[in-house]
């Protein structure tokens, strides 16, 4: 009776000690996962430009339009009008082309 009064006692001393050396290893802060965001790019011609789309034709011969949200943080360079030649650099989110930069490429004129 003695030695299991002794075993219970030795294992709930030694419970502690194990639940703290435990808790001490995983004291790191969790990893977040975060997805990784990656930069586009694409030019085309402007068929529509309001304060919050910009949509684009990347061909002529297309019809495709691609559309891009624009924000407050998008650079933009030049004045951006419908059938002016652009280069969008933009990013992916939740299925959302978000554009970062908006540079309206000028036409060069022949001498």
């Amino acid at each position: 009776m003695r030695i299991t009064q002794a075993a219970v006692v030795i294992g709930l001393l030694t419970l502690p000690a194990s639940a703290f050396a435990q808790s001490t290893t995983g004291s790191s802060p969790p990893k977040i996962a975060t997805a990784k965001t990656s930069v586009h790019a694409t030019k085309g011609v402007v068929t529509f430009v309001d304060a919050t789309r910009l949509v684009i034709t990347r061909s002529p011969k297309s019809k495709k339009e691609t559309s891009f949200v624009v924000n407050q943080a998008t650079e933009g360079v030049g004045s951006v009008k419908v059938g002016s030649t652009v280069d969008v650099r933009y990013r992916t989110e939740a299925e959302q082309k978000i554009a970062t930069a908006v540079t309206v490429e000028h036409s060069r004129s022949q001498p």
